[in-house]
Protein backbone atom coordinates (compact mmCIF):
# COMPACT_ATOMS: atom_id res chain seq x y z
CA UNK A 1 0.00 0.00 0.00
CA UNK A 2 1.93 3.00 -0.92
CA UNK A 3 2.29 6.44 1.30
CA UNK A 4 -0.55 8.37 -1.14
CA UNK A 5 -3.34 5.90 -0.16
CA UNK A 6 -2.69 5.29 3.67
CA UNK A 7 -3.07 9.02 3.99
CA UNK A 8 -6.03 8.90 1.88
CA UNK A 9 -7.63 5.66 3.12
CA UNK A 10 -9.98 7.27 5.86
CA UNK A 11 -12.05 9.59 3.71
CA UNK A 12 -12.15 7.18 0.75
CA UNK A 13 -13.76 4.67 3.60
CA UNK A 14 -16.20 7.77 5.05
CA UNK A 15 -17.64 8.28 1.37
CA UNK A 16 -18.19 4.90 0.96
CA UNK A 17 -20.25 4.80 4.21
CA UNK A 18 -22.07 7.81 3.13
CA UNK A 19 -23.14 6.52 0.30
CA UNK A 20 -24.15 3.56 1.50
CA UNK A 21 -26.15 5.39 4.06
CA UNK A 22 -27.67 7.47 1.75
CA UNK A 23 -28.78 4.91 -0.92
CA UNK A 24 -30.56 2.83 1.69
CA UNK A 25 -32.29 5.93 3.56
CA UNK A 26 -33.32 7.73 0.41
CA UNK A 27 -33.28 5.17 -2.66
CA UNK A 28 -37.14 5.13 -3.09
CA UNK A 29 -37.69 8.51 -2.50
CA UNK A 30 -38.62 11.20 -5.04
CA UNK A 31 -35.86 13.79 -5.28
CA UNK A 32 -37.59 17.18 -5.67
CA UNK A 33 -35.03 20.45 -6.71
CA UNK A 34 -36.19 23.28 -4.65
CA UNK A 35 -36.64 26.72 -6.48
CA UNK A 36 -35.12 29.74 -5.38
CA UNK A 37 -37.21 32.68 -5.82
CA UNK A 38 -36.77 34.68 -9.09
CA UNK A 39 -34.37 32.07 -10.65
CA UNK A 40 -36.46 28.88 -11.22
CA UNK A 41 -34.31 26.20 -11.80
CA UNK A 42 -31.45 28.12 -13.17
CA UNK A 43 -28.91 25.66 -13.40
CA UNK A 44 -30.69 23.75 -15.33
CA UNK A 45 -29.78 23.75 -19.30
CA UNK A 46 -32.37 25.16 -21.73
CA UNK A 47 -33.57 21.88 -23.81
CA UNK A 48 -36.30 21.49 -26.67
CA UNK A 49 -39.09 21.09 -25.07
CA UNK A 50 -42.06 19.08 -25.96
CA UNK A 51 -45.87 19.72 -26.79
CA UNK A 52 -48.37 17.91 -24.73
CA UNK A 53 -51.36 16.55 -25.80
CA UNK A 54 -53.96 14.81 -25.10
CA UNK A 55 -57.81 14.19 -26.81
CA UNK A 56 -59.60 16.83 -24.91
CA UNK A 57 -59.22 20.46 -26.17
CA UNK A 58 -57.91 22.59 -23.47
CA UNK A 59 -60.43 25.14 -24.00
CA UNK A 60 -63.14 23.29 -24.76
CA UNK A 61 -65.78 25.32 -22.92
CA UNK A 62 -68.42 22.34 -23.16
CA UNK A 63 -66.56 20.23 -20.51
CA UNK A 64 -65.49 21.18 -16.87
CA UNK A 65 -61.51 20.55 -17.40
CA UNK A 66 -59.40 18.50 -15.29
CA UNK A 67 -56.28 20.05 -13.26
CA UNK A 68 -54.26 18.92 -10.34
CA UNK A 69 -50.73 21.25 -9.71
CA UNK A 70 -48.23 19.11 -7.66
CA UNK A 71 -45.69 20.75 -5.77
CA UNK A 72 -43.57 20.43 -2.69
CA UNK A 73 -44.65 21.83 0.59
CA UNK A 74 -41.68 23.84 1.06
CA UNK A 75 -42.18 25.18 -2.38
CA UNK A 76 -46.06 26.23 -1.60
CA UNK A 77 -44.64 28.24 2.01
CA UNK A 78 -41.53 29.94 0.62
CA UNK A 79 -44.27 31.05 -2.56
CA UNK A 80 -46.45 32.53 -0.12
CA UNK A 81 -44.25 33.77 2.16
CA UNK A 82 -42.24 35.58 -0.96
CA UNK A 83 -45.37 37.42 -1.73
CA UNK A 84 -46.47 38.15 1.73
CA UNK A 85 -43.12 40.21 2.75
CA UNK A 86 -42.24 41.54 -0.91
CA UNK A 87 -45.24 41.38 -2.85
CA UNK A 88 -42.64 39.01 -5.74
CA UNK A 89 -44.74 36.63 -7.69
CA UNK A 90 -42.48 34.41 -8.11
CA UNK A 91 -42.03 31.27 -10.11
CA UNK A 92 -41.91 27.68 -8.61
CA UNK A 93 -41.69 24.59 -9.09
CA UNK A 94 -44.49 22.16 -9.86
CA UNK A 95 -45.76 18.81 -12.16
CA UNK A 96 -49.12 19.23 -13.32
CA UNK A 97 -51.99 17.09 -14.59
CA UNK A 98 -54.66 18.15 -16.88
CA UNK A 99 -57.31 16.43 -18.27
CA UNK A 100 -55.02 13.11 -17.23
CA UNK A 101 -51.67 14.33 -19.29
CA UNK A 102 -49.41 14.80 -17.22
CA UNK A 103 -47.01 17.68 -17.60
CA UNK A 104 -43.30 18.00 -15.68
CA UNK A 105 -40.82 20.64 -14.80
CA UNK A 106 -43.46 23.37 -14.38
CA UNK A 107 -43.10 27.06 -13.68
CA UNK A 108 -46.71 27.92 -10.90
CA UNK A 109 -46.89 31.54 -9.17
CA UNK A 110 -49.33 33.25 -7.52
CA UNK A 111 -50.99 35.68 -9.84
CA UNK A 112 -53.71 38.69 -9.85
CA UNK A 113 -54.22 41.90 -7.49
CA UNK A 114 -56.93 42.23 -5.39
CA UNK A 115 -57.99 38.54 -5.81
CA UNK A 116 -54.58 37.48 -4.70
CA UNK A 117 -55.14 39.73 -1.13
CA UNK A 118 -58.51 38.23 -0.63
CA UNK A 119 -57.11 34.69 -0.75
CA UNK A 120 -53.61 35.39 1.20
CA UNK A 121 -53.36 39.16 2.48
CA UNK A 122 -49.82 40.57 2.21
CA UNK A 123 -48.05 43.25 0.48
CA UNK A 124 -48.39 44.44 -3.17
CA UNK A 125 -45.01 44.74 -4.23
CA UNK A 126 -44.41 47.38 -1.31
CA UNK A 127 -48.10 49.14 -1.85
CA UNK A 128 -46.87 50.52 -5.45
CA UNK A 129 -46.23 48.98 -8.29
CA UNK A 130 -49.65 46.79 -8.41
CA UNK A 131 -51.63 49.79 -7.88
CA UNK A 132 -50.03 51.84 -10.99
CA UNK A 133 -47.69 53.96 -8.26
CA UNK A 134 -50.26 55.81 -6.13
CA UNK A 135 -53.16 53.54 -5.09
CA UNK A 136 -55.27 56.00 -6.32
CA UNK A 137 -54.71 57.95 -9.38
CA UNK A 138 -51.69 55.85 -10.63
CA UNK A 139 -49.45 57.12 -13.55
CA UNK A 140 -46.35 57.29 -11.64
CA UNK A 141 -46.15 60.44 -9.60
CA UNK A 142 -42.96 61.25 -8.17
CA UNK A 143 -42.73 59.96 -4.67
CA UNK A 144 -44.29 61.81 -2.31
CA UNK A 145 -41.95 64.79 -0.92
CA UNK A 146 -39.62 64.59 -4.70
CA UNK A 147 -38.77 68.31 -5.59
CA UNK A 148 -41.91 69.99 -6.67
CA UNK A 149 -44.49 66.80 -5.79
CA UNK A 150 -46.37 67.87 -2.15
CA UNK A 151 -46.62 64.77 -0.08
CA UNK A 152 -49.93 62.82 -1.12
CA UNK A 153 -51.29 65.62 -3.19
CA UNK A 154 -54.11 63.90 -5.06
CA UNK A 155 -55.90 66.02 -8.32
CA UNK A 156 -58.44 68.06 -7.97
CA UNK A 157 -61.60 66.71 -6.08
CA UNK A 158 -60.23 63.60 -4.99
CA UNK A 159 -58.91 62.73 -1.44
CA UNK A 160 -55.64 61.97 -0.55
CA UNK A 161 -53.80 59.18 -0.56
CA UNK A 162 -53.54 57.00 2.65
CA UNK A 163 -50.36 58.27 4.67
CA UNK A 164 -48.25 55.44 6.30
CA UNK A 165 -49.90 53.76 9.32
CA UNK A 166 -53.32 55.38 8.86
CA UNK A 167 -55.27 52.44 8.77
CA UNK A 168 -58.83 53.87 6.94
CA UNK A 169 -58.24 53.69 2.96
CA UNK A 170 -58.31 57.23 1.01
CA UNK A 171 -59.92 59.11 3.99
CA UNK A 172 -59.42 62.94 3.35
CA UNK A 173 -59.84 65.52 6.48
CA UNK A 174 -63.22 64.86 8.39
CA UNK A 175 -66.24 66.73 7.21
CA UNK A 176 -64.53 67.50 3.24
CA UNK A 177 -66.34 65.92 0.73
CA UNK A 178 -65.94 62.63 0.33
CA UNK A 179 -65.15 62.11 3.63
CA UNK A 180 -66.23 59.03 5.70
CA UNK A 181 -67.47 59.76 9.18
CA UNK A 182 -65.76 59.18 12.51
CA UNK A 183 -65.07 55.67 13.10
CA UNK A 184 -68.22 53.74 14.57
CA UNK A 185 -71.23 53.81 13.16
CA UNK A 186 -72.87 55.82 10.56
CA UNK A 187 -75.18 58.46 11.16
CA UNK A 188 -78.98 56.94 10.98
CA UNK A 189 -80.02 57.24 6.87
CA UNK A 190 -76.53 58.38 6.17
CA UNK A 191 -74.48 56.19 2.58
CA UNK A 192 -71.13 57.12 1.90
CA UNK A 193 -69.55 56.52 -1.11
CA UNK A 194 -65.94 55.64 -1.53
CA UNK A 195 -64.03 57.60 -4.57
CA UNK A 196 -66.01 57.09 -7.98
CA UNK A 197 -69.78 57.07 -6.75
CA UNK A 198 -70.01 53.64 -5.56
CA UNK A 199 -71.99 53.56 -1.97
CA UNK A 200 -70.99 52.20 0.70
CA UNK A 201 -72.64 48.68 1.13
CA UNK A 202 -70.86 47.39 4.31
CA UNK A 203 -72.57 43.38 3.64
CA UNK A 204 -71.91 43.08 -0.16
CA UNK A 205 -68.90 45.98 -0.92
CA UNK A 206 -64.96 44.64 -1.61
CA UNK A 207 -63.95 47.86 -0.02
CA UNK A 208 -64.12 47.61 3.91
CA UNK A 209 -64.03 50.43 5.86
CA UNK A 210 -61.36 49.97 8.53
CA UNK A 211 -59.11 48.03 5.62
CA UNK A 212 -58.68 47.44 1.93
CA UNK A 213 -60.37 45.06 -0.38
CA UNK A 214 -62.56 42.65 1.59
CA UNK A 215 -62.04 39.33 3.17
CA UNK A 216 -58.59 39.04 4.59
CA UNK A 217 -56.45 41.41 2.77
CA UNK A 218 -53.96 43.65 4.07
CA UNK A 219 -51.87 42.14 7.34
CA UNK A 220 -50.43 38.92 5.98
CA UNK A 221 -52.54 36.96 9.11
CA UNK A 222 -55.06 35.16 6.65
CA UNK A 223 -54.46 31.31 7.40
CA UNK A 224 -53.51 29.88 3.79
CA UNK A 225 -53.46 26.27 2.83
CA UNK A 226 -53.67 23.83 -0.20
CA UNK A 227 -57.27 24.22 0.32
CA UNK A 228 -57.10 27.44 0.38
CA UNK A 229 -58.55 29.41 -3.07
CA UNK A 230 -55.78 30.63 -5.11
CA UNK A 231 -55.22 32.17 -8.06
CA UNK A 232 -52.31 31.09 -10.05
CA UNK A 233 -50.10 31.25 -13.21
CA UNK A 234 -49.00 28.22 -14.53
CA UNK A 235 -45.78 28.78 -17.36
CA UNK A 236 -44.73 25.27 -19.20
CA UNK A 237 -41.48 26.47 -20.43
CA UNK A 238 -40.42 28.43 -17.22
CA UNK A 239 -38.05 25.78 -16.53
CA UNK A 240 -37.57 23.45 -20.05
CA UNK A 241 -37.30 26.11 -22.88
CA UNK A 242 -40.25 25.49 -25.87
CA UNK A 243 -42.40 23.05 -23.46
CA UNK A 244 -46.29 23.56 -23.52
CA UNK A 245 -49.25 22.06 -23.71
CA UNK A 246 -51.25 22.02 -26.94
CA UNK A 247 -49.42 24.85 -28.52
CA UNK A 248 -50.12 27.40 -25.02
CA UNK A 249 -46.87 28.13 -22.91
CA UNK A 250 -49.14 30.36 -20.21
CA UNK A 251 -52.14 29.39 -18.28
CA UNK A 252 -53.87 31.66 -16.12
CA UNK A 253 -55.96 29.67 -13.12
CA UNK A 254 -58.74 32.14 -12.09
CA UNK A 255 -60.87 32.51 -8.62
CA UNK A 256 -63.68 35.00 -8.29
CA UNK A 257 -61.99 38.34 -8.00
CA UNK A 258 -62.80 40.88 -4.72
CA UNK A 259 -65.30 38.84 -3.51
CA UNK A 260 -66.77 35.47 -3.14
CA UNK A 261 -68.64 34.51 -6.33
CA UNK A 262 -69.16 30.44 -6.29
CA UNK A 263 -70.56 30.51 -9.84
CA UNK A 264 -67.52 32.75 -11.56
CA UNK A 265 -69.75 33.24 -14.26
CA UNK A 266 -68.29 36.75 -15.33
CA UNK A 267 -65.17 36.33 -17.28
CA UNK A 268 -66.64 32.88 -19.34
CA UNK A 269 -69.73 34.81 -20.14
CA UNK A 270 -68.29 38.54 -20.96
CA UNK A 271 -65.51 36.85 -23.14
CA UNK A 272 -68.47 34.73 -24.58
CA UNK A 273 -69.90 37.95 -25.42
CA UNK A 274 -66.63 39.64 -26.86
CA UNK A 275 -65.81 36.84 -29.36
CA UNK A 276 -69.83 37.11 -30.32
CA UNK A 277 -69.30 40.43 -31.41
CA UNK A 278 -66.28 40.25 -33.19
CA UNK A 279 -63.73 41.60 -30.26
CA UNK A 280 -60.10 39.40 -30.25
CA UNK A 281 -60.67 37.64 -27.06
CA UNK A 282 -58.80 35.27 -24.51
CA UNK A 283 -60.04 31.85 -24.33
CA UNK A 284 -61.88 30.53 -21.45
CA UNK A 285 -62.93 27.11 -19.94
CA UNK A 286 -64.00 26.35 -16.28
CA UNK A 287 -61.85 23.70 -14.91
CA UNK A 288 -62.02 21.36 -11.23
CA UNK A 289 -58.50 22.45 -9.91
CA UNK A 290 -56.73 20.83 -6.89
CA UNK A 291 -53.69 21.83 -5.42
CA UNK A 292 -51.47 18.71 -4.24
CA UNK A 293 -54.25 16.47 -1.85
CA UNK A 294 -56.18 19.69 -1.14
CA UNK A 295 -59.45 19.92 -2.00
CA UNK A 296 -61.00 20.30 -5.74
CA UNK A 297 -62.57 22.82 -6.36
CA UNK A 298 -63.99 24.98 -9.30
CA UNK A 299 -62.07 27.45 -11.29
CA UNK A 300 -61.89 29.20 -14.29
CA UNK A 301 -59.16 28.69 -16.81
CA UNK A 302 -57.84 31.69 -19.46
CA UNK A 303 -54.68 31.90 -21.86
CA UNK A 304 -52.11 34.45 -21.48
CA UNK A 305 -51.46 37.82 -24.11
CA UNK A 306 -47.99 36.86 -25.27
CA UNK A 307 -46.47 36.05 -28.61
CA UNK A 308 -49.23 33.07 -29.33
CA UNK A 309 -51.98 35.00 -28.81
CA UNK A 310 -50.92 37.85 -31.12
CA UNK A 311 -50.23 34.86 -33.53
CA UNK A 312 -53.80 33.92 -33.56
CA UNK A 313 -55.24 37.35 -33.60
CA UNK A 314 -53.40 39.94 -35.58
CA UNK A 315 -51.76 39.18 -39.12
CA UNK A 316 -48.60 41.51 -38.20
CA UNK A 317 -47.60 39.63 -34.54
CA UNK A 318 -44.04 40.77 -34.65
CA UNK A 319 -44.87 44.56 -33.07
CA UNK A 320 -44.99 45.39 -29.28
CA UNK A 321 -47.32 44.65 -26.66
CA UNK A 322 -47.59 46.43 -23.21
CA UNK A 323 -49.99 45.89 -20.57
CA UNK A 324 -51.50 48.27 -18.43
CA UNK A 325 -51.21 48.33 -14.28
CA UNK A 326 -53.90 49.53 -12.27
CA UNK A 327 -54.48 53.10 -12.79
CA UNK A 328 -53.20 53.54 -15.86
CA UNK A 329 -54.98 56.29 -17.21
CA UNK A 330 -52.50 57.35 -20.19
CA UNK A 331 -52.18 60.63 -18.90
CA UNK A 332 -48.79 61.62 -20.44
CA UNK A 333 -46.28 62.64 -18.07
CA UNK A 334 -42.81 63.15 -20.10
CA UNK A 335 -40.48 61.55 -22.35
CA UNK A 336 -38.63 59.78 -19.60
CA UNK A 337 -39.66 55.84 -20.22
CA UNK A 338 -38.99 55.58 -16.15
CA UNK A 339 -41.43 57.88 -15.53
CA UNK A 340 -43.88 55.18 -17.06
CA UNK A 341 -42.52 51.98 -14.82
CA UNK A 342 -45.28 51.53 -12.58
CA UNK A 343 -48.42 52.83 -15.53
CA UNK A 344 -47.48 49.92 -18.14
CA UNK A 345 -44.91 47.02 -18.48
CA UNK A 346 -43.85 45.97 -21.74
CA UNK A 347 -44.48 42.38 -22.86
CA UNK A 348 -42.81 41.46 -26.05
CA UNK A 349 -39.47 42.66 -27.90
CA UNK A 350 -38.54 44.26 -24.69
CA UNK A 351 -34.72 43.94 -26.15
CA UNK A 352 -35.66 45.45 -28.95
CA UNK A 353 -38.07 47.82 -28.41
CA UNK A 354 -39.13 50.44 -26.04
CA UNK A 355 -41.94 52.62 -25.31
CA UNK A 356 -41.32 55.24 -27.57
CA UNK A 357 -44.60 54.37 -29.71
CA UNK A 358 -46.90 54.51 -26.57
CA UNK A 359 -44.82 57.57 -25.07
CA UNK A 360 -45.58 59.68 -28.55
CA UNK A 361 -49.69 57.85 -28.44
CA UNK A 362 -49.85 59.20 -24.80
CA UNK A 363 -48.64 62.73 -26.06
CA UNK A 364 -50.72 62.42 -28.84
CA UNK A 365 -53.77 62.06 -26.20
CA UNK A 366 -52.70 65.08 -23.81
CA UNK A 367 -51.98 67.68 -26.39
CA UNK A 368 -53.41 67.25 -29.70
CA UNK A 369 -56.37 69.89 -30.21
CA UNK A 370 -59.91 68.64 -30.69
CA UNK A 371 -59.36 69.10 -34.68
CA UNK A 372 -56.25 67.06 -34.73
CA UNK A 373 -57.87 64.27 -32.26
CA UNK A 374 -60.55 63.91 -34.41
CA UNK A 375 -58.59 64.07 -37.83
CA UNK A 376 -55.68 62.12 -36.57
CA UNK A 377 -56.87 59.93 -33.79
CA UNK A 378 -57.35 56.76 -36.49
CA UNK A 379 -53.62 56.87 -37.63
CA UNK A 380 -52.87 55.96 -34.11
CA UNK A 381 -55.40 53.65 -32.33
CA UNK A 382 -58.10 51.31 -34.57
CA UNK A 383 -61.12 53.38 -33.66
CA UNK A 384 -64.05 50.80 -34.62
CA UNK A 385 -62.40 48.12 -31.98
CA UNK A 386 -61.77 50.69 -29.67
CA UNK A 387 -65.64 52.05 -29.50
CA UNK A 388 -67.11 48.62 -29.33
CA UNK A 389 -64.29 47.48 -26.78
CA UNK A 390 -66.24 50.60 -24.88
CA UNK A 391 -69.62 49.51 -25.60
CA UNK A 392 -69.32 46.16 -24.50
CA UNK A 393 -67.58 47.02 -20.42
CA UNK A 394 -69.90 49.89 -20.15
CA UNK A 395 -72.96 47.62 -21.32
CA UNK A 396 -71.66 45.22 -19.15
CA UNK A 397 -71.08 47.10 -16.23
CA UNK A 398 -67.24 45.87 -16.46
CA UNK A 399 -65.37 48.70 -13.87
CA UNK A 400 -62.20 46.86 -13.91
CA UNK A 401 -61.48 47.71 -17.25
CA UNK A 402 -60.20 51.10 -18.82
CA UNK A 403 -63.04 52.95 -17.56
CA UNK A 404 -63.48 52.99 -13.49
CA UNK A 405 -60.53 51.21 -12.42
CA UNK A 406 -57.86 51.97 -15.47
CA UNK A 407 -56.76 48.16 -15.83
CA UNK A 408 -56.76 45.00 -17.13
CA UNK A 409 -55.83 45.96 -20.71
CA UNK A 410 -53.45 45.94 -23.08
CA UNK A 411 -52.15 48.06 -25.67
CA UNK A 412 -51.18 45.79 -28.82
CA UNK A 413 -48.64 48.26 -31.40
CA UNK A 414 -48.48 46.82 -35.16
CA UNK A 415 -44.91 48.07 -36.47
CA UNK A 416 -46.40 48.20 -40.02
CA UNK A 417 -49.08 49.70 -39.67
CA UNK A 418 -48.27 51.41 -36.87
CA UNK A 419 -50.95 52.12 -34.91
CA UNK A 420 -52.52 50.47 -31.45
CA UNK A 421 -55.45 48.21 -30.77
CA UNK A 422 -56.61 47.89 -27.27
CA UNK A 423 -57.08 44.39 -25.93
CA UNK A 424 -59.41 43.28 -22.65
CA UNK A 425 -58.01 41.22 -20.26
CA UNK A 426 -59.67 39.37 -16.56
CA UNK A 427 -63.23 40.39 -17.15
CA UNK A 428 -63.92 38.42 -13.48
CA UNK A 429 -65.82 41.53 -12.17
CA UNK A 430 -67.43 42.23 -15.33
CA UNK A 431 -71.70 41.96 -15.08
CA UNK A 432 -71.86 44.66 -12.25
CA UNK A 433 -69.55 42.35 -9.82
CA UNK A 434 -67.14 45.15 -8.66
CA UNK A 435 -69.81 47.73 -8.55
CA UNK A 436 -72.15 45.97 -6.87
CA UNK A 437 -75.61 47.08 -5.45
CA UNK A 438 -78.46 48.02 -7.01
CA UNK A 439 -76.48 51.03 -8.56
CA UNK A 440 -75.01 48.65 -10.98
CA UNK A 441 -78.14 47.83 -13.26
CA UNK A 442 -77.85 51.50 -13.59
CA UNK A 443 -74.44 52.13 -14.53
CA UNK A 444 -73.78 54.78 -17.00
CA UNK A 445 -73.67 53.77 -20.64
CA UNK A 446 -71.24 57.00 -21.18
CA UNK A 447 -69.25 56.24 -17.89
CA UNK A 448 -65.59 57.72 -19.11
CA UNK A 449 -65.89 61.40 -19.97
CA UNK A 450 -64.55 63.63 -18.04
CA UNK A 451 -67.49 65.79 -16.78
CA UNK A 452 -69.18 64.75 -13.69
CA UNK A 453 -72.43 65.67 -12.61
CA UNK A 454 -73.09 63.52 -10.08
CA UNK A 455 -71.70 61.45 -7.41
CA UNK A 456 -73.48 58.35 -7.97
CA UNK A 457 -72.76 55.13 -9.93
CA UNK A 458 -75.38 56.00 -12.30
CA UNK A 459 -73.86 59.51 -13.03
CA UNK A 460 -70.80 60.45 -15.03
CA UNK A 461 -68.25 58.61 -13.53
CA UNK A 462 -64.11 60.19 -13.51
CA UNK A 463 -62.17 56.80 -12.11
CA UNK A 464 -62.18 57.23 -8.74
CA UNK A 465 -59.34 54.79 -6.93
CA UNK A 466 -58.43 53.37 -10.21
CA UNK A 467 -56.55 57.10 -11.45
CA UNK A 468 -59.58 59.29 -12.48
CA UNK A 469 -61.01 60.12 -15.90
CA UNK A 470 -58.57 57.48 -18.73
CA UNK A 471 -57.54 60.14 -21.44
CA UNK A 472 -58.69 58.40 -24.49
CA UNK A 473 -62.23 57.21 -23.25
CA UNK A 474 -62.82 60.61 -22.03
CA UNK A 475 -61.83 62.41 -25.25
CA UNK A 476 -62.76 59.66 -27.26
CA UNK A 477 -66.60 59.99 -26.18
CA UNK A 478 -66.14 64.04 -25.79
CA UNK A 479 -65.28 63.93 -29.68
CA UNK A 480 -68.85 64.01 -31.64
CA UNK A 481 -67.83 61.62 -34.65
CA UNK A 482 -66.41 58.91 -31.82
CA UNK A 483 -69.27 59.40 -29.68
CA UNK A 484 -71.93 58.58 -32.86
CA UNK A 485 -69.81 55.46 -33.34
CA UNK A 486 -69.12 54.57 -29.97
CA UNK A 487 -73.78 54.88 -29.46
CA UNK A 488 -74.09 52.85 -32.99
CA UNK A 489 -71.89 49.93 -31.20
CA UNK A 490 -73.96 50.31 -27.86
CA UNK A 491 -77.04 49.90 -30.10
CA UNK A 492 -75.87 47.09 -32.03
CA UNK A 493 -74.26 45.26 -28.94
CA UNK A 494 -77.17 45.90 -27.05
CA UNK A 495 -79.71 44.13 -29.83
CA UNK A 496 -76.95 41.10 -30.09
CA UNK A 497 -76.28 40.83 -26.38
CA UNK A 498 -80.16 41.75 -24.16
CA UNK A 499 -82.43 41.83 -26.56
CA UNK A 500 -81.44 38.61 -28.65
CA UNK A 501 -81.17 36.40 -25.03
CA UNK A 502 -77.65 35.53 -25.74
CA UNK A 503 -76.64 36.49 -22.18
CA UNK A 504 -79.00 34.58 -20.02
CA UNK A 505 -78.97 31.80 -22.81
CA UNK A 506 -74.92 31.86 -22.13
CA UNK A 507 -75.43 32.11 -18.67
CA UNK A 508 -77.85 29.08 -18.45
CA UNK A 509 -75.32 26.98 -20.43
CA UNK A 510 -72.37 27.63 -17.93
CA UNK A 511 -74.70 26.85 -15.26
CA UNK A 512 -75.91 23.75 -16.50
CA UNK A 513 -72.69 22.46 -17.66
CA UNK A 514 -71.14 22.82 -14.01
CA UNK A 515 -74.55 21.37 -12.19
CA UNK A 516 -73.91 18.49 -14.52
CA UNK A 517 -70.05 18.07 -13.60
CA UNK A 518 -70.88 18.55 -9.78
CA UNK A 519 -73.47 16.40 -9.14
CA UNK A 520 -72.44 15.40 -5.78
CA UNK A 521 -71.54 19.10 -4.87
CA UNK A 522 -67.93 18.48 -4.67
CA UNK A 523 -66.56 21.69 -6.75
CA UNK A 524 -69.30 24.30 -4.94
CA UNK A 525 -71.60 23.80 -2.82
CA UNK A 526 -75.05 23.75 -4.50
CA UNK A 527 -76.88 26.56 -2.95
CA UNK A 528 -73.98 29.02 -3.23
CA UNK A 529 -74.24 27.94 -6.51
CA UNK A 530 -77.46 28.41 -7.61
CA UNK A 531 -77.85 31.69 -5.46
CA UNK A 532 -74.77 33.30 -7.39
CA UNK A 533 -76.58 32.31 -10.45
CA UNK A 534 -79.67 33.71 -9.45
CA UNK A 535 -77.63 37.26 -8.91
CA UNK A 536 -75.88 37.31 -12.63
CA UNK A 537 -79.25 36.63 -14.06
CA UNK A 538 -81.06 39.39 -11.82
CA UNK A 539 -78.28 41.89 -12.92
CA UNK A 540 -79.00 41.03 -16.17
CA UNK A 541 -82.73 41.73 -16.30
CA UNK A 542 -82.25 44.37 -14.04
CA UNK A 543 -79.77 46.20 -16.59
CA UNK A 544 -81.81 45.35 -19.41
CA UNK A 545 -84.88 46.86 -18.24
CA UNK A 546 -82.72 50.18 -17.31
CA UNK A 547 -81.16 50.50 -20.62
CA UNK A 548 -84.27 49.71 -22.16
CA UNK A 549 -85.53 53.07 -20.81
CA UNK A 550 -83.24 55.14 -22.34
CA UNK A 551 -83.42 57.18 -25.23
CA UNK A 552 -80.66 55.44 -27.15
CA UNK A 553 -82.14 52.35 -26.84
CA UNK A 554 -85.99 53.13 -26.92
CA UNK A 555 -86.59 51.78 -30.23
CA UNK A 556 -84.74 48.57 -30.09
CA UNK A 557 -86.68 46.73 -27.20
CA UNK A 558 -88.36 43.79 -28.95
CA UNK A 559 -87.33 41.04 -28.60
CA UNK A 560 -86.27 39.01 -31.90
Amino acid sequence: MSLTFKRHYPLLVILLVATLLLTAGLGNQRIIAYSVPGTLQAETPAVTGTTYSGDVALFDDTIVHSIQVLMADGDFEQMLTTYRETGAKDYFHADVIIDGVQISNVGVRLKGNASLRTAVGGRMAGEVREFGGNFGWGDARPDPGAAGEAPFDPPAGQPPMRPEGQERPFQPDEGAAGALPPEGALPEGQAPAIPGGVPWDPENMPFQPGGDFGGGMGDGTTEVTVDTKIPLMLRFDETVEGQNYQGYTHLALRTYGTSNDAAMLQEPVTNAAARAIGLPVTNTAFASVQLNAGETQLYTLSEAINEQYLAEHFENSDGVLYKAELGSTLRYQGEDPSLYDNSFTQKTRVNDADLAPLIAFMRFLSEADDATFSAELPNYLDVEAFATYLALNNLLVNTDAIVGMNNNYYLYYDDVEQRFTLLMWDANESLGKLAMGGASASYDIYAGQQESSTSQMGGRMRGGMGGGSNTLAARFLNTPEFLALYEGELQRLYQELFVSGFLVKQVETYATLVRTADAGGVLVDPNAYEQAVARVLDFIAQRQAYLAGLPLFSETTTPF
